[in-house]
């Protein structure tokens, strides 16, 4: 959850190195910093993210949630005089977009005093977090933001798991949960983002738990533990994703991180 501010930049920004080490940016030619190309990636064998992999394939809960900001900007803007469709349609547009990027603002900082807590400095978003955690999973030490890089060619940063490598909870952040269960909010792309988190690391049978907390009153908190049966068919679902990024990036860093962690 550190350095989120990149995080949430174009899935150009979300690469890693050889060592597991997160390079969302990079230094250019006029010396300023840029965000991290396929281009610079290519050069540096540096590997995408989990979240870049996921994000070829379609996400039917985020699509809709697009869907509904757009229609929600629709009825609340009022029409300019001498508007004409298309100028209303381009506000309505950013209007949505707006929306959607203070969200992620929103998820940004939630997600940051998480990690802020498991740091060692406390507040009320992770005193919260950390209680209904520890109802769960009593008496478990905890490792926050735990990044790798796996020779088949990704990494990523895990939000939480305990320090014997076993559960992985992953955190998300949404809008008016309150009364609602947490199988209704979980998606196999978080399933698979779980797996292929605890592949990362060489765990084959891992516990993985969705956590989605309320955007709006971040005490607010459901849980969501996976079905291990559900665990071979995300990793399948995920490891698809990734050939299939692979070709459609003409990239594939495999054997030259092979190459490079067997010489270190």
């Amino acid at each position: 959850m550190s350095n989120h501010k990149t995080e949430h930049l174009s899935e150009a920004g979300h690469w890693y190195d050889y060592k597991g080490d997160a390079q969302y940016t990079i230094i250019g030619k006029n010396g300023k910093e840029r965000p991290t190309t396929l281009r610079d990636a290519r050069k540096l064998f540096y590997v995408p993210s989990v979240t870049g992999i996921i994000g070829v394939a379609a996400k039917p809960g985020l699509e809709n949630w697009k869907i509904d900001q757009g229609i929600s900007a629709a009825l609340t803007l009022e029409r300019l005089a001498n508007e004409n469709d298309y100028e209303f349609l381009a506000r309505v547009k950013a209007d949505s977009k707006e929306q959607g990027m203070k969200a992620a603002e929103i998820g940004t900082f939630i997600h940051a005093d998480i990690e802020k807590g498991f740091g060692g400095f406390e507040n009320k978003t992770y005193r919260a977090v950390r209680n209904h955690i520890d109802t769960i999973f009593p008496n478990e030490m905890w490792i926050a933001e735990g990044s790798f890089c796996h020779t088949t060619g990704y990494g990523g940063k895990i939000d939480l798991h305990t320090k014997q490598p076993k559960i992985f909870i992953d955190f998300k952040t949404k809008d008016n949960i309150e009364g609602k269960k947490a199988s209704s909010l979980v998606y196999d792309e978080h399933g698979m983002q779980l797996s292929s988190y605890a592949l990362g690391i060489g765990i084959v049978h891992p516990t993985r738990v969705s956590i989605f907390i309320d955007r709006s009153n971040t005490e607010l908190i459901v849980s969501h533990i996976w079905d291990p049966d559900t665990h071979a068919r995300h990793l399948a679902m995920f490891n698809s994703l990734l050939t299939y990024w692979k070709l459609l990036k003409n990239y594939d860093p495999s054997e030259q991180l092979i190459k490079l962690k067997e010489s270190v």
